[in-house]
C-alpha cells in the first residue's frame, strides 16, 4: 500500500546562532574578545597603557516562532484507487541557543504541531509535541529528543486507527546563512497493537513500531523562510510518502 502525502513538515531545523526566520545554520562567530585601552601620555606625548581582555558572559537566548502550513495529499490503495485531500495546520514553539562561547554550542527547540486532513471520504488529524537539543558547530549541527504524538487517518475506507506515539528523531543539518540542507530518521513506538509494523514480514527497512526518514532544504530572506522537504513513513498498513512546503512568519 502506497500513500503519497504532501504535508507541512513535522521536522524543522532551526538556527543555532543569531535568531532568524530561516530554519538553517547561521554561521556564528567564536567567543568575541574586546580590547580595552587605558593609559596616559609619556614625556614625549606618546600614549602609554596596558591592554586588558574582557570576556562576554556565556548565556542562553530564545525566540518564539510560528509556522502555518497548507497541504495537498493523496492515498493510493493496492487496487489502484486514489483518494486526495486538503490539509491545514501549523507549528509553533520556542527556540533557544547558547552564545559567547567556543564551538560546539548547544541549541534546542520545543514545539507543538497540528494538522487536519479533509476531503470526500477522507479524514485525518495529527498532533505532536516535542523537545529537541544538540550540539552545533559553525556549519553543522546535530539534534535529537522526544516527540510525542497522537494521530488517526481514514482514506476512503482504509483506516489507521487512533494511537499515541513516542518518537526519537535524529537530525543532521549543514549550510550557510540563507541556505541549508537537513536529513534525519525517526523510530516511533505506539500504544495501538494494530499499528505496529511486523518487520519480519515487511519488505522495508526500519525498527521500532513505525519508522520515518526525511530530508530537505530551506531558503531564507530576512524574517521569512521557505522549507521544502521529503518524508517517508513505514506503517503497519503501508508506506506513506510525500513532499511538503511550509513557511515561517516569525522567528
Amino acid at each position: 500500500m502506497l500513500a503519497i502525502l504532501i504535508s507541512g513538515l513535522a521536522f524543522a531545523v532551526d538556527a543555532p546562532g543569531e535568531p532568524s526566520a530561516t530554519p538553517h545554520i547561521v554561521p556564528t562567530q567564536p567567543e568575541s574578545v574586546q580590547m580595552d585601552r587605558k593609559g596616559g601620555k609619556g614625556p614625549k606625548g606618546k600614549k602609554k597603557g596596558k591592554r586588558g581582555k574582557k570576556h562576554k558572559k556565556e548565556e542562553w537566548r530564545h525566540r518564539f516562532y510560528a509556522r502555518p502550513s497548507i497541504s495537498g495529499s493523496s492515498f493510493t490503495t493496492p487496487s489502484g484507487e486514489t483518494s486526495t485531500a486538503l490539509g491545514l495546520g501549523g507549528e509553533g514553539g520556542v527556540r533557544y541557543w547558547e552564545i559567547n562561547k567556543p564551538f560546539p554550542r548547544l541549541r534546542g527547540r520545543t514545539r507543538g504541531t497540528i494538522e487536519y486532513i479533509m476531503s470526500t471520504n477522507t479524514t485525518g488529524m495529527a498532533v505532536k509535541f516535542g523537545s529537541f537539543m544538540g550540539p552545533t558547530w559553525k556549519h553543522f549541527s546535530l539534534e535529537s529528543g522526544l516527540d510525542l504524538s497522537w494521530d488517526r487517518y481514514e482514506w476512503n475506507g482504509m483506516e489507521l486507527d487512533p494511537t499515541i506515539g513516542a518518537g526519537i528523531p535524529v537530525i543532521a543539518t549543514t549550510g550557510i546563512k540563507g541556505l541549508s540542507l537537513y536529513v534525519g530518521a525517526q523510530p516511533t513506538w505506539v500504544n495501538n497493537p494494530d499499528r505496529v509494523v511486523d518487520w519480519d514480514e515487511s519488505a522495508h527497512f526500519g525498527f521500532g513500531h513505525e519508522f520515518s526518514t526525511f530530508f530537505g532544504g530551506s531558503i531564507g530572506i530576512d524574517d521569512m523562510s521557505l522549507v521544502i522537504g521529503y518524508s517517508r513513513r513505514v506503517t503497519a498498513v503501508g508506506v506513506q510518502e510525500g513532499f511538503g512546503i511550509s513557511a515561517n512568519v516569525r522567528g
